[in-house]
Protein backbone atom coordinates (compact mmCIF):
# COMPACT_ATOMS: atom_id res chain seq x y z
CA UNK A 1 0.00 0.00 0.00
CA UNK A 2 1.55 3.83 -1.11
CA UNK A 3 1.69 6.33 1.25
CA UNK A 4 -1.18 7.74 -1.20
CA UNK A 5 -3.59 4.85 -0.36
CA UNK A 6 -3.33 5.61 3.47
CA UNK A 7 -4.28 9.30 3.12
CA UNK A 8 -7.19 8.07 0.89
CA UNK A 9 -8.43 5.81 4.05
CA UNK A 10 -7.76 8.49 6.30
CA UNK A 11 -10.14 10.37 4.45
CA UNK A 12 -12.33 8.20 3.81
CA UNK A 13 -15.31 5.78 5.87
CA UNK A 14 -14.58 6.74 9.33
CA UNK A 15 -15.01 2.99 10.46
CA UNK A 16 -12.44 1.56 7.90
CA UNK A 17 -10.19 3.99 8.90
CA UNK A 18 -9.99 3.92 12.62
CA UNK A 19 -9.95 0.20 12.46
CA UNK A 20 -7.19 0.46 10.27
CA UNK A 21 -5.13 3.17 12.17
CA UNK A 22 -6.08 1.36 15.53
CA UNK A 23 -5.01 -2.23 15.04
CA UNK A 24 -1.33 -1.01 14.43
CA UNK A 25 -1.80 1.20 17.05
CA UNK A 26 -2.89 -1.99 19.34
CA UNK A 27 -0.15 -3.59 18.67
CA UNK A 28 2.48 -1.11 18.92
CA UNK A 29 0.97 0.04 22.30
CA UNK A 30 0.60 -4.24 23.39
CA UNK A 31 4.20 -4.36 22.53
CA UNK A 32 5.66 -1.38 24.31
CA UNK A 33 3.21 -2.42 27.46
CA UNK A 34 4.63 -5.94 27.50
CA UNK A 35 8.18 -4.38 27.14
CA UNK A 36 7.32 -2.78 30.73
CA UNK A 37 5.74 -5.60 32.12
CA UNK A 38 8.75 -7.87 31.39
CA UNK A 39 11.33 -5.36 32.91
CA UNK A 40 8.98 -5.56 36.18
CA UNK A 41 9.05 -9.31 35.28
CA UNK A 42 12.86 -9.37 35.78
CA UNK A 43 13.01 -7.27 37.97
CA UNK A 44 11.06 -8.81 40.30
CA UNK A 45 13.39 -11.18 41.68
CA UNK A 46 15.35 -8.40 42.75
CA UNK A 47 12.86 -8.00 45.78
CA UNK A 48 10.67 -5.38 47.64
CA UNK A 49 12.75 -2.27 47.54
CA UNK A 50 13.58 -2.84 44.03
CA UNK A 51 9.97 -2.84 42.34
CA UNK A 52 8.98 0.37 44.69
CA UNK A 53 11.58 1.83 43.13
CA UNK A 54 10.02 0.87 39.61
CA UNK A 55 6.61 2.49 40.91
CA UNK A 56 8.44 5.44 42.32
CA UNK A 57 10.17 6.42 38.79
CA UNK A 58 7.94 4.65 36.37
CA UNK A 59 5.83 7.66 36.83
CA UNK A 60 8.86 10.18 35.70
CA UNK A 61 9.90 8.10 33.48
CA UNK A 62 6.59 7.71 31.36
CA UNK A 63 6.15 11.75 31.94
CA UNK A 64 9.01 12.06 29.90
CA UNK A 65 7.65 9.81 27.41
CA UNK A 66 4.43 11.96 27.18
CA UNK A 67 6.06 15.04 26.75
CA UNK A 68 7.68 13.95 23.65
CA UNK A 69 4.20 12.24 22.86
CA UNK A 70 1.80 15.17 23.67
CA UNK A 71 3.47 17.15 20.65
CA UNK A 72 3.33 14.33 18.65
CA UNK A 73 0.09 14.16 19.55
CA UNK A 74 -0.39 17.74 18.76
CA UNK A 75 1.30 17.34 15.49
CA UNK A 76 -0.44 14.74 14.28
CA UNK A 77 -4.03 16.34 14.70
CA UNK A 78 -2.10 19.22 13.07
CA UNK A 79 -0.75 17.19 10.12
CA UNK A 80 -4.26 15.50 9.12
CA UNK A 81 -6.46 18.79 9.33
CA UNK A 82 -3.73 20.04 6.92
CA UNK A 83 -4.36 17.03 4.64
CA UNK A 84 -7.88 17.38 5.27
CA UNK A 85 -8.16 20.51 3.90
CA UNK A 86 -5.84 19.68 1.00
CA UNK A 87 -2.96 21.83 2.30
CA UNK A 88 0.27 19.71 2.03
CA UNK A 89 2.50 21.99 2.24
CA UNK A 90 1.67 23.30 6.03
CA UNK A 91 1.23 19.68 6.68
CA UNK A 92 4.85 19.35 5.85
CA UNK A 93 6.20 22.53 7.63
CA UNK A 94 4.36 21.87 10.34
CA UNK A 95 6.06 17.83 10.55
CA UNK A 96 9.07 19.97 10.41
CA UNK A 97 8.45 22.00 13.02
CA UNK A 98 7.61 19.23 15.38
CA UNK A 99 11.11 17.70 14.90
CA UNK A 100 12.90 21.25 15.43
CA UNK A 101 10.71 21.82 18.54
CA UNK A 102 11.44 18.22 19.86
CA UNK A 103 15.22 18.94 19.21
CA UNK A 104 15.30 22.11 21.06
CA UNK A 105 12.99 20.86 24.06
CA UNK A 106 14.93 17.68 24.56
CA UNK A 107 18.17 19.68 24.80
CA UNK A 108 16.67 21.83 27.25
CA UNK A 109 15.06 19.93 29.40
CA UNK A 110 18.18 17.29 29.81
CA UNK A 111 20.04 19.63 32.30
CA UNK A 112 17.31 20.51 34.24
CA UNK A 113 16.18 17.33 34.98
CA UNK A 114 19.80 15.53 35.33
CA UNK A 115 20.43 18.33 37.90
CA UNK A 116 16.90 18.17 40.01
CA UNK A 117 16.52 14.29 39.35
CA UNK A 118 17.76 13.74 43.12
CA UNK A 119 15.67 16.65 44.94
CA UNK A 120 12.49 15.30 43.01
CA UNK A 121 12.86 11.64 43.76
CA UNK A 122 13.69 12.58 47.74
CA UNK A 123 10.43 14.39 47.79
CA UNK A 124 8.41 11.00 45.76
CA UNK A 125 10.22 7.98 47.92
CA UNK A 126 11.12 7.07 51.02
CA UNK A 127 14.87 6.91 52.20
CA UNK A 128 15.23 3.05 51.68
CA UNK A 129 14.45 3.35 48.16
CA UNK A 130 15.91 6.57 47.56
CA UNK A 131 19.50 5.05 46.07
CA UNK A 132 17.69 2.53 44.22
CA UNK A 133 15.55 4.79 42.40
CA UNK A 134 18.19 7.26 41.41
CA UNK A 135 20.43 4.75 39.73
CA UNK A 136 17.41 3.54 38.08
CA UNK A 137 16.66 7.01 36.52
CA UNK A 138 19.94 8.38 35.86
CA UNK A 139 20.05 6.93 32.24
CA UNK A 140 16.36 8.42 31.69
CA UNK A 141 17.80 11.82 32.69
CA UNK A 142 21.07 11.08 30.58
CA UNK A 143 18.93 10.62 27.51
CA UNK A 144 15.45 12.74 27.43
CA UNK A 145 16.31 14.08 23.81
CA UNK A 146 15.83 10.54 22.43
CA UNK A 147 12.92 9.46 24.29
CA UNK A 148 11.19 13.19 23.37
CA UNK A 149 11.90 12.62 19.68
CA UNK A 150 10.94 9.20 19.66
CA UNK A 151 7.43 10.53 20.65
CA UNK A 152 7.50 12.96 18.25
CA UNK A 153 7.95 10.78 15.41
CA UNK A 154 5.37 8.32 16.13
CA UNK A 155 2.95 10.90 15.98
CA UNK A 156 4.35 12.81 12.58
CA UNK A 157 3.54 9.29 11.27
CA UNK A 158 0.56 8.82 12.51
CA UNK A 159 -0.94 12.03 11.58
CA UNK A 160 -0.28 10.72 7.67
CA UNK A 161 -2.05 7.59 8.58
CA UNK A 162 1.48 5.33 8.73
CA UNK A 163 0.99 3.88 12.22
CA UNK A 164 2.23 0.77 10.82
CA UNK A 165 5.70 2.23 10.41
CA UNK A 166 5.04 3.74 14.12
CA UNK A 167 4.19 -0.86 14.88
CA UNK A 168 7.79 -1.18 13.91
CA UNK A 169 9.62 1.14 15.18
CA UNK A 170 7.90 -0.06 18.89
CA UNK A 171 8.49 -3.55 18.21
CA UNK A 172 12.02 -2.98 17.26
CA UNK A 173 12.51 -0.96 20.49
CA UNK A 174 10.53 -3.42 22.34
CA UNK A 175 12.31 -6.55 21.40
CA UNK A 176 16.23 -4.62 21.70
CA UNK A 177 14.33 -4.10 25.71
CA UNK A 178 13.33 -7.37 26.23
CA UNK A 179 16.59 -8.72 24.83
CA UNK A 180 19.57 -7.00 26.29
CA UNK A 181 17.45 -7.21 30.26
CA UNK A 182 18.69 -10.30 31.27
CA UNK A 183 21.83 -9.71 30.07
CA UNK A 184 22.28 -6.19 31.96
CA UNK A 185 20.56 -7.19 34.67
CA UNK A 186 21.88 -10.01 35.60
CA UNK A 187 25.07 -11.08 33.65
CA UNK A 188 26.51 -7.81 34.09
CA UNK A 189 25.12 -7.34 37.29
CA UNK A 190 23.93 -3.92 36.82
CA UNK A 191 20.76 -4.51 38.32
CA UNK A 192 17.85 -1.94 38.35
CA UNK A 193 20.06 0.60 36.41
CA UNK A 194 20.66 -2.21 33.87
CA UNK A 195 16.73 -2.14 33.06
CA UNK A 196 17.24 1.45 32.42
CA UNK A 197 20.18 1.58 30.14
CA UNK A 198 18.09 -1.18 27.73
CA UNK A 199 15.34 0.65 27.26
CA UNK A 200 17.47 3.64 26.36
CA UNK A 201 19.49 1.69 23.92
CA UNK A 202 16.96 0.80 22.55
CA UNK A 203 14.74 4.23 22.50
CA UNK A 204 17.86 5.41 20.86
CA UNK A 205 17.92 3.03 17.81
CA UNK A 206 14.22 3.10 17.35
CA UNK A 207 14.20 7.24 17.10
CA UNK A 208 17.21 6.50 15.14
CA UNK A 209 15.25 4.08 12.73
CA UNK A 210 12.45 6.69 12.80
CA UNK A 211 14.51 10.41 11.82
CA UNK A 212 15.46 7.48 8.93
CA UNK A 213 11.76 6.88 7.69
CA UNK A 214 11.03 10.33 7.89
CA UNK A 215 13.55 11.80 5.80
CA UNK A 216 12.91 9.11 3.09
CA UNK A 217 10.47 9.20 0.86
CA UNK A 218 8.33 5.98 1.90
CA UNK A 219 6.09 8.25 3.62
CA UNK A 220 3.55 11.06 2.41
CA UNK A 221 5.69 13.77 3.62
CA UNK A 222 8.91 13.10 3.77
CA UNK A 223 11.18 15.64 5.73
CA UNK A 224 14.06 17.65 4.24
CA UNK A 225 17.04 20.02 5.75
CA UNK A 226 14.70 23.32 4.51
CA UNK A 227 11.39 22.11 6.34
CA UNK A 228 13.36 22.07 9.82
CA UNK A 229 12.84 25.45 9.40
CA UNK A 230 11.53 27.59 11.88
CA UNK A 231 8.04 28.91 10.71
CA UNK A 232 6.06 31.27 13.08
CA UNK A 233 2.40 30.17 11.70
CA UNK A 234 3.01 26.69 11.66
CA UNK A 235 4.83 26.44 14.72
CA UNK A 236 2.06 28.24 16.40
CA UNK A 237 -0.31 25.94 15.20
CA UNK A 238 1.55 22.77 16.61
CA UNK A 239 2.29 24.83 19.72
CA UNK A 240 -1.50 25.22 20.29
CA UNK A 241 -2.44 21.67 19.80
CA UNK A 242 0.80 20.43 21.47
CA UNK A 243 1.37 21.85 24.60
CA UNK A 244 -1.53 21.69 26.17
CA UNK A 245 -1.26 17.43 24.99
CA UNK A 246 2.03 17.79 26.70
CA UNK A 247 1.16 19.09 30.10
CA UNK A 248 -1.75 16.95 29.57
CA UNK A 249 0.05 13.55 29.29
CA UNK A 250 2.84 15.17 32.21
CA UNK A 251 -0.49 15.77 34.45
CA UNK A 252 -1.47 12.26 33.87
CA UNK A 253 1.66 10.41 34.48
CA UNK A 254 3.62 12.82 36.98
CA UNK A 255 0.20 12.56 39.11
CA UNK A 256 0.56 8.85 38.92
CA UNK A 257 4.16 9.76 40.95
CA UNK A 258 1.90 11.66 43.53
CA UNK A 259 -0.69 8.95 43.76
CA UNK A 260 2.38 6.27 44.24
CA UNK A 261 4.01 8.48 46.87
CA UNK A 262 0.68 8.71 49.04
CA UNK A 263 0.14 5.19 49.27
CA UNK A 264 4.08 5.10 49.99
CA UNK A 265 2.98 7.22 53.07
CA UNK A 266 0.56 4.66 54.02
CA UNK A 267 1.41 2.50 57.49
CA UNK A 268 2.65 -0.18 55.16
CA UNK A 269 5.24 1.77 53.08
CA UNK A 270 6.93 -0.43 50.16
CA UNK A 271 5.15 -2.92 50.70
CA UNK A 272 1.53 -1.56 49.97
CA UNK A 273 3.25 0.52 47.09
CA UNK A 274 4.49 -2.72 45.29
CA UNK A 275 0.50 -4.28 45.67
CA UNK A 276 -0.70 -1.71 44.41
CA UNK A 277 1.45 -0.81 41.36
CA UNK A 278 1.69 -4.57 39.86
CA UNK A 279 -1.70 -5.08 39.27
CA UNK A 280 -2.07 -0.99 38.36
CA UNK A 281 0.37 -2.10 35.48
CA UNK A 282 -1.61 -4.99 34.23
CA UNK A 283 -4.63 -1.99 34.35
CA UNK A 284 -2.86 -0.37 31.53
CA UNK A 285 -2.12 -3.51 29.47
CA UNK A 286 -6.53 -3.85 29.42
CA UNK A 287 -6.90 -0.32 28.68
CA UNK A 288 -5.01 -0.17 25.73
CA UNK A 289 -7.38 -0.84 23.12
CA UNK A 290 -8.95 2.44 24.19
CA UNK A 291 -6.11 4.51 23.88
CA UNK A 292 -4.97 3.07 20.82
CA UNK A 293 -8.58 3.71 19.13
CA UNK A 294 -8.22 7.42 20.96
CA UNK A 295 -4.83 7.96 19.10
CA UNK A 296 -6.25 6.60 15.37
CA UNK A 297 -9.44 8.91 16.18
CA UNK A 298 -7.65 12.37 16.25
CA UNK A 299 -6.28 12.18 12.41
CA UNK A 300 -9.71 10.82 11.23
CA UNK A 301 -11.65 13.11 13.00
CA UNK A 302 -8.98 15.94 12.24
CA UNK A 303 -9.44 15.11 8.52
CA UNK A 304 -13.02 15.51 8.32
CA UNK A 305 -12.66 18.86 10.46
CA UNK A 306 -10.62 20.00 7.91
CA UNK A 307 -12.57 18.98 5.38
CA UNK A 308 -15.69 20.52 7.42
CA UNK A 309 -17.40 16.92 7.22
CA UNK A 310 -18.89 17.30 10.64
CA UNK A 311 -21.20 13.97 10.04
CA UNK A 312 -18.26 12.39 9.48
CA UNK A 313 -16.56 13.67 12.18
CA UNK A 314 -18.85 12.87 14.96
CA UNK A 315 -19.66 9.35 13.47
CA UNK A 316 -15.80 8.55 14.07
CA UNK A 317 -16.39 9.38 17.37
CA UNK A 318 -19.19 7.79 17.95
CA UNK A 319 -18.11 4.28 16.98
CA UNK A 320 -14.55 5.10 18.07
CA UNK A 321 -16.00 5.35 21.25
CA UNK A 322 -18.58 2.50 21.65
CA UNK A 323 -15.77 -0.03 20.38
CA UNK A 324 -13.22 0.89 22.40
CA UNK A 325 -15.21 1.08 25.92
CA UNK A 326 -16.49 -2.53 24.81
CA UNK A 327 -13.54 -4.20 24.26
CA UNK A 328 -11.57 -2.66 27.72
CA UNK A 329 -14.80 -3.87 29.70
CA UNK A 330 -14.63 -7.73 28.42
CA UNK A 331 -11.20 -7.84 28.80
CA UNK A 332 -11.32 -6.42 32.08
CA UNK A 333 -14.03 -9.32 32.59
CA UNK A 334 -11.51 -12.15 31.48
CA UNK A 335 -9.02 -10.57 34.69
CA UNK A 336 -11.67 -10.73 37.06
CA UNK A 337 -12.09 -14.23 36.20
CA UNK A 338 -8.99 -14.89 36.40
CA UNK A 339 -6.66 -12.80 38.11
CA UNK A 340 -3.84 -15.67 39.56
CA UNK A 341 -3.02 -16.38 35.99
CA UNK A 342 -3.08 -12.86 35.34
CA UNK A 343 -0.12 -12.20 38.19
CA UNK A 344 1.64 -15.51 37.90
CA UNK A 345 4.79 -14.22 35.91
CA UNK A 346 5.28 -11.23 38.72
CA UNK A 347 5.03 -13.49 41.48
CA UNK A 348 6.35 -16.50 41.06
CA UNK A 349 9.28 -16.56 43.97
CA UNK A 350 10.42 -14.88 46.94
CA UNK A 351 8.59 -12.39 48.29
CA UNK A 352 6.51 -11.41 45.36
CA UNK A 353 5.12 -15.03 45.57
CA UNK A 354 3.96 -13.78 49.46
CA UNK A 355 2.49 -10.78 48.20
CA UNK A 356 0.43 -12.51 45.34
CA UNK A 357 -3.07 -13.31 47.45
CA UNK A 358 -2.72 -9.12 47.83
CA UNK A 359 -2.44 -8.57 44.86
CA UNK A 360 -5.23 -10.66 43.48
CA UNK A 361 -7.85 -8.92 45.83
CA UNK A 362 -6.10 -5.29 44.32
CA UNK A 363 -6.67 -6.41 41.15
CA UNK A 364 -9.91 -7.69 40.97
CA UNK A 365 -11.46 -4.46 42.71
CA UNK A 366 -9.50 -2.57 39.98
CA UNK A 367 -10.84 -4.37 37.05
CA UNK A 368 -14.11 -2.23 38.21
CA UNK A 369 -12.35 1.01 37.51
CA UNK A 370 -10.62 0.60 34.21
CA UNK A 371 -14.02 0.95 32.16
CA UNK A 372 -14.50 4.41 33.23
CA UNK A 373 -10.91 5.07 32.41
CA UNK A 374 -11.10 4.34 29.09
CA UNK A 375 -13.58 7.10 28.48
CA UNK A 376 -10.20 9.64 28.99
CA UNK A 377 -8.02 8.28 25.81
CA UNK A 378 -11.51 8.03 23.62
CA UNK A 379 -12.85 11.65 25.01
CA UNK A 380 -9.40 13.30 25.66
CA UNK A 381 -8.52 12.11 21.59
CA UNK A 382 -12.30 13.73 20.04
CA UNK A 383 -11.26 16.82 21.89
CA UNK A 384 -7.80 17.09 20.51
CA UNK A 385 -9.34 16.49 17.00
CA UNK A 386 -11.85 19.06 17.61
CA UNK A 387 -9.08 21.92 18.22
CA UNK A 388 -9.83 22.17 22.20
CA UNK A 389 -6.98 20.05 23.92
CA UNK A 390 -6.89 22.64 26.55
CA UNK A 391 -10.32 21.34 28.02
CA UNK A 392 -9.00 17.96 28.22
CA UNK A 393 -6.40 19.19 30.10
CA UNK A 394 -8.52 20.61 32.23
CA UNK A 395 -10.38 17.29 32.80
CA UNK A 396 -7.15 15.67 33.60
CA UNK A 397 -6.14 18.28 36.65
CA UNK A 398 -10.14 17.98 37.29
CA UNK A 399 -9.71 14.14 37.78
CA UNK A 400 -6.74 14.02 40.01
CA UNK A 401 -7.85 16.36 42.02
CA UNK A 402 -10.46 14.59 42.52
CA UNK A 403 -8.45 10.70 42.96
CA UNK A 404 -5.90 12.79 44.87
CA UNK A 405 -8.63 13.35 47.71
CA UNK A 406 -10.02 9.67 47.62
CA UNK A 407 -6.66 8.08 47.81
CA UNK A 408 -6.11 10.48 51.37
CA UNK A 409 -9.18 8.68 52.84
CA UNK A 410 -8.25 5.19 51.44
CA UNK A 411 -4.87 5.17 52.70
CA UNK A 412 -6.71 5.83 56.29
CA UNK A 413 -7.81 2.47 56.22
CA UNK A 414 -6.70 -0.82 57.10
CA UNK A 415 -7.54 -2.47 53.96
CA UNK A 416 -5.14 -2.20 51.12
CA UNK A 417 -7.99 -2.75 48.54
CA UNK A 418 -9.11 1.00 50.02
CA UNK A 419 -6.91 2.34 46.86
CA UNK A 420 -8.80 0.27 44.29
CA UNK A 421 -11.71 1.68 45.66
CA UNK A 422 -10.54 5.21 45.37
CA UNK A 423 -9.75 4.41 41.61
CA UNK A 424 -12.90 3.13 41.15
CA UNK A 425 -14.64 5.79 42.83
CA UNK A 426 -12.42 8.78 41.22
CA UNK A 427 -12.36 7.45 38.01
CA UNK A 428 -16.66 7.26 37.80
CA UNK A 429 -16.51 11.14 38.62
CA UNK A 430 -13.92 11.57 35.99
CA UNK A 431 -15.50 9.52 33.35
CA UNK A 432 -18.96 11.76 33.83
CA UNK A 433 -17.21 14.91 34.03
CA UNK A 434 -14.88 14.24 30.67
CA UNK A 435 -18.16 12.67 28.63
CA UNK A 436 -20.05 15.71 29.41
CA UNK A 437 -17.35 18.48 28.61
CA UNK A 438 -16.44 16.67 25.20
CA UNK A 439 -20.67 16.64 23.91
CA UNK A 440 -21.23 20.49 25.11
CA UNK A 441 -17.27 20.63 22.93
CA UNK A 442 -18.97 18.88 19.85
CA UNK A 443 -21.98 21.03 20.03
CA UNK A 444 -20.06 24.30 20.25
CA UNK A 445 -17.89 23.39 17.37
CA UNK A 446 -20.65 22.15 15.27
CA UNK A 447 -22.37 25.16 15.83
CA UNK A 448 -19.31 27.85 15.49
CA UNK A 449 -18.30 26.28 12.14
CA UNK A 450 -22.19 26.06 10.71
CA UNK A 451 -21.93 30.21 11.43
CA UNK A 452 -18.86 30.29 9.55
CA UNK A 453 -20.27 28.55 6.79
CA UNK A 454 -23.00 30.94 6.37
CA UNK A 455 -20.89 33.75 6.44
CA UNK A 456 -18.43 32.52 4.08
CA UNK A 457 -21.94 31.69 1.77
CA UNK A 458 -23.23 35.34 2.33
Amino acid sequence: MTSEDKVSILLGDPKKAVITLAIPLILSLLVSQINVLTDRAWCSGLGDNDMSAIAVVTPVYLTLVGLGSGIGVGASAVISRMIGAGDTKKALSSSGQAVLFSLIFGLVLTPIVFLGQEGLLSILSKENILGIACDYMLPYSAFIIAIVINGVIVGILNGQGATHYSMYLTAVQAVINIALDPVLIYSFGMGLQGAAIATVIATIISASLGCVLLVSKRTYLPITRSIVRYNRDCMGMLLKAGVPQMLEYAVLYFMDAVLNYIVLMSPMGSHALTVYSVPDNLMNLVVIPAMAIGSALIPVASSALGQRDFWRMRRTFKFSFTLGISIVVILALIVELFPDQALYIFSYSGEMLENRPEMVEMLRVMCLYIGFFAFTPLCSGYMQAMGHPNRSLIMALWRNAVLITFYYIAIQQPELTAIGWALVFGHVVGAASILIVTLLTDKKVYYENKIRERKDAE
